[in-house]
């Protein structure tokens, strides 16, 4: 394969180049520069040779110069992450794990550490426009692989995907942005901050977008009764983003509400109608909080945080009714609930420093209805089931020696319909010196059924399902990281995933209804490698390979690649005011839910951004998919692979002001 050529022959030649400025530098302090900062891994800031896992954090500079327009667009350049788009919601795979009708639930996202699960679910499904925050609003993504539920808590298996949003401080006085693009994509936002006095700063934003989406033909569909196989005008989206942001001193209040509604070409299960424009499905999700951080003079740090959070879920299908009608069958989710954690963080001596927290969560409603609307109602599902969650956790971090450091984690959460679980995590850091950074990770995960999958029934797609276990995971990770000059550094990583009692949707006879059960865990082993750095002080490169293998009972699992190679390049041209870039990827073949083979894709970008081209005014501009490569995702849908967008260009202008 020419690809896997290709990535070799880059790491190789920047490997020598590298090795050319290593030999020339005379200053080692001079070659580390410091690196990017992150927080989540251990609820306190560090750098990212100090955190106890393997982490990755894309800075707002990346998300500009390389045209990052969703959170799926920047977590797909991230090593070893791939998208999954079923043209109702976008996928995002983790070192092999993207069950096809699975909802993103061994994963966490956050948004300023507040969890964005909801708890009907249990999804992070959000990763197109239905993500409630824009990008520009964003300072870094902090991406940390392996288990994170000794300090999170259910989902926490994977990996956690922490958004810091930028700080009203350091945000435009005024800014505002309009965006269109070749499928048909229309979207305009405008921002503001301010300063209100006595300490308080307050950013405010608000975007609307209206997507027409495409036309697509599905050959499984392809006779006279559903219209020769061609889905017209059901793929458009369209909704609205707001968030606010107030800081005064050490406080925070932070809300976002943000909806969107989408059309899907193809629905669920084949029973229902084909290219019916009454389709939909729609998601509303909102959060209001406050937030406290104080550092005191003795280093200690206290953080609380409160939050309000709600979820409405709404979707339409209809169906082939007696005689010539429609049957309207309707899905909606209603999900309230408060949340909150205290943490305290203070010194054991000499050695290190302890936290301890408490966190809690209370369901104010937790509502399946399953009903049909047309052309008589009835309800066929109506659940009312509020969880309760609570949690103690602690984390010890010492300074074993100048080299070595450790960290070890333990937490113990409960629930109201679920069992009780203990989730430990171990880390050792070892930097024998300033260019060279050893980390060992083991780590116990869990996730606990979501209220879908323990109590959803329609006896059409699904049954009720029996009592469900939790599911588990031991996780072993070991990453090496080294500076190979003033301006490149490498990573490596290997790791193995043991998961237990999985959870997924299994069909006796092969045909539906299905039902949720706890079955044999898969396993998963794989390798990672990553080099960038700069070429002549002005050229950004990376690239990066992964090598994985997922199977449980010796079969592949769905949707899981056994290769993903990227590689980018981007540099400043015209003095600065221009900033040129193109990205690969390669994502190698995978298998459907029945077994089918979708082929590999090999997908081309290239971006132009400004910066600072006149005083108010920039622009950026992009093609997609640049050489227009077919390729398929597979999907839980009627079908089990969808067709990708091909060849397509979009142009945002941007308006902004400091003053």
């Amino acid at each position: 394969m020419s690809w896997r050529y290709t990535v070799v022959a880059l790491v190789f030649a920047s490997v020598q180049l590298a090795r050319a400025d290593d030999a020339a530098a005379s200053d080692e302090q001079a070659l580390f520069e410091k690196l990017p900062v992150v927080e989540a891994a251990a609820l306190h800031q560090q750098t990212l040779e100090e955190a106890p896992a393997n982490v990755t954090v894309i800075s707002s500079a990346d998300i500009r110069k390389y045209g990052y327009r969703t959170l799926g667009e920047a977590l797909n350049s991230v090593r070893g992450f791939y998208l999954t788009n079923d043209r109702i919601y976008n996928y995002v795979g983790v070192r092999g794990f993207a069950l096809p009708g699975d909802y993103n639930t061994r994963f966490l996202v956050m948004i300023d550490g507040h969890p964005m699960t909801e708890h009907v679910y249990g999804s992070n499904n959000f990763f197109g426009q239905d993500f409630g925050l824009d990008m520009d609003l964003v300072e870094r993504i902090e991406i940390i692989r392996g288990p994170t539920s000794a300090l999170y808590g259910s989902s926490g298996m994977l990996a956690n995907i922490n958004i810091v949003t930028r700080s009203p401080v350091d945000f435009d006085l005024f800014r505002a942005s309009t965006e269109t693009g070749g499928f048909g994509e229309k979207k305009a936002m405008v921002s503001s901050s301010s300063y209100l006095g006595r300490g308080a700063n307050l950013l405010a934003s608000a975007s609307v977008f209206n997507n027409a989406g495409q036309d697509y033909f599905f050959r499984e569909f392809n006779s006279p009764s559903t219209n020769n196989g061609w889905a017209r005008g059901v793929d458009g989206e369209r909704g609205y983003h707001t968030f606010a942001n107030l800081i005064w001193h050490d406080w925070s209040i932070l809300a976002s509400f943000s909806s969107r509604e989408k059309q899907p070409p193809v629905a669920w299960d084949s029973d229902a109608l084909f290219d019916d424009p009454g389709d939909f499905v729609q998601d509303r999700r909102g959060f209001a909080g406050v937030s406290f951080k104080h550092v005191f003079p003795s280093s200690s740090e206290l953080r609380w945080q409160f939050f309000y959070d709600q979820y409405d879920y709404d979707e339409r299908f209809d169906y082939a009714g007696a005689g010539s009608g429609i049957e309207d069958l309707r899905n909606t989710a209603r999900n309230d609930w408060l949340d909150s954690e205290l943490t305290y963080r203070f010194s054991t001596g000499h050695v290190g420093a302890l936290t301890v927290g408490v966190e809690g969560s209370i369901d104010l409603r937790n509502e399946l209805w399953n009903y049909i609307r047309a052309p008589q109602e009835r309800t066929l599902l109506l659940v009312n089931a509020p969880n309760r969650e609570g949690a103690i956790f602690a984390q010890e971090e010492w300074t074993l020696s100048s080299r070595w450091t450790a960290s070890l984690g333990i937490r113990f959460d409960a629930s109201r319909y679920f069992e009780n679980d203990v989730s430990p995590r171990l880390a050792l850091v070892y930097q024998p010196s300033q260019r060279t950074v050893w980390k060992f990770v083991y780590g116990r995960a869990f996730r606990n059924p979501s209220m879908y999958e323990q109590f959803f029934q329609d006896g059409l797609a699904l049954v009720a399902a029996s009592k469900l276990r939790p599911e588990t995971g031991h996780t072993v990770e070991v990453s090496f990281q080294r500076k190979l000059g003033a301006n490149w550094s490498t990573t490596a990583a290997t790791y193995y995933y043991l998961l237990n009692d999985l959870i997924a949707v299994y069909t006796p006879n092969g045909l539906p209804p299905g039902q949720y059960q706890n079955g044999t865990g898969p396993h998963a082993l794989g390798a990672e490698a990553e080099l960038s750095g700069t070429l002549f002080k002005r050229i950004d490169v990376s690239a990066s390979v992964a090598f994985q293998n997922n199977t449980s009972n010796h079969d592949t699992l769905p949707d899981a690649p056994r290769q993903v190679h990227k590689g980018r390049i981007g540099a400043p041209v015209f003095g600065g005011k221009l900033f040129l870039s193109g990205a690969v990827s390669y994502v190698s073949n995978r298998e459907t839910v029945a077994g089918a083979s979708t082929g590999s894709a090999l997908v081309t970008d290239f971006t132009l951004t400004t910066a600072h081209l006149t005083r108010d005014f920039d622009l950026q501009t992009g093609i997609r998919n640049a050489f227009n490569d077919r390729y398929y995702d597979p999907v839980g849908l009627a079908i089990d692979q969808m067709i990708q967008d091909g060849r397509s260009a979009y142009v945002k202008l941007i308006w902004h002001s400091k003053e």
